[in-house]
């Protein structure tokens, strides 16, 4: 099993958009009936087995919360696939701090001494950016060795079933690379970089990020834990183009192409995809953008009303039984509460 980072910390930093970056303030609730709120608990809570916490900003502000019994807003939850939008916005961040030239480079630049035998010749026309959208075109039947490890040469040498670029196809290790470029081209762990220059800015002082075995890296496709409203966060910044308390943590030219469709994406969610974000509409910049997968977590952002929604849900009962819960929460309850 896979070593956990703890990031050194005291408690969770509270959730104030209103010092720490979010657009503008509204009223408490938003106008909404306080009993309203409650009835929504109060049907999460009796309803919604799998749903292990709800949060929901308007505007950068708390909205609405809900935490199942036992757990709390300092609760840390293992975001699963939506951690790959972690480190497509570290990516991001790198890019403005010149650590990577271009989304267009070949990974032959990062790993030069990486393709050697075993190697399709194809591969070496893979761009970052191909990374970023999983259109790299590796077979997605090849899974990590064992249950979590996903060493470099292994993700390169798997088969290539179509040209880079030209299919999509859900395959959480190849999110794995776009992490060992970071590591790459920052001469850092990712949870030293994503200390400094992403969590410390929006104040997240504690979570948990699991490593490819001992000795090795944070996983680039699954295993960090952060809180629900840190989550929110996360959803926060691409709300706000990329700036935090006035400061661009990444160009809003990536924050806007990192949420833009840059394929047809497909299963699991059937929606468009762009850099490590599923996208639900074609427009540009798109409304609405969803991090996660069909492990039922998600970090849901509509830039239309203003509205981050995080769902997280014990997938311990089922993984279609989350995922379906998390669908209906978030369409039934969250959204036509919030969305208007």
């Amino acid at each position: 099993m896979a070593a956990l980072l703890l990031s050194p910390g005291a408690a969770v930093a509270q959730l104030n958009f209103e010092s720490s970056g979010g657009e503008r303030s509204v009223p408490p609730n938003d106008g909404r009936d306080p009993a309203a709120l409650d009835q929504m608990r109060r049907k999460l809570s009796l309803e919604y087995p799998s749903i292990r916490s709800v949060v929901v900003l308007r505007h950068g502000r708390l909205a609405f919360e809900f935490y199942r019994e036992g757990l709390s807003a300092t609760t840390l939850h293992d975001a699963r696939f939506a951690t790959a939008s972690v480190v497509s916005t570290l990516v991001g961040i790198a890019l403005q701090k010149g650590h990577i030239k271009s989304v267009k480079q070949p990974l032959w630049d990062f790993f030069p001494n990486a393709f050697g035998v075993g190697v399709d010749p194809r591969a070496t026309t893979i761009t970052l950016e191909h990374v970023l959208t999983l259109t790299a075109g590796f077979d997605t039947a090849v899974k990590q060795i064992g249950r979590w490890a996903f060493p470099l040469d292994f993700a390169l040498q798997r088969r290539l079933v179509s040209d880079p670029g030209a299919a999509f196809s859900f395959n959480p290790g190849t999110a794995h690379i776009a992490a060992r470029v970071l590591v790459r081209t920052t001469g850092r762990s990712m949870s030293s970089f994503a200390r400094e220059h992403l969590f410390r800015p929006l104040q997240i002082e504690r979570f948990l990020w699991r490593i490819d075995g001992p000795g090795g890296g944070e996983l680039g496709y699954s295993g960090l834990q952060l809180t629900a409203r840190d989550m929110a966060k996360l959803g926060q910044l691409y709300l706000q183009g990329g700036v935090w308390s006035g400061k661009a943590l990444m160009s809003s030219a990536y924050a806007e192409a990192a949420t833009r469709q840059q394929s047809s994406g497909g299963a699991p969610l059937n929606l468009g995809y762009g850099y490590l974000w599923w996208v639900a509409s074609t427009g540009s910049p798109s409304p609405e953008f969803i991090a996660g997968a069909d492990d039922g977590q998600r970090i849901y952002v509509d830039r239309t009303s203003g509205v981050v929604a995080v769902l997280t849900s014990d997938s311990s009962q089922g993984q279609a039984r989350s995922k379906g819960q998390v669908d209906v929460v978030l369409n039934n309850l969250v959204l036509r509460a919030f969305r208007k």
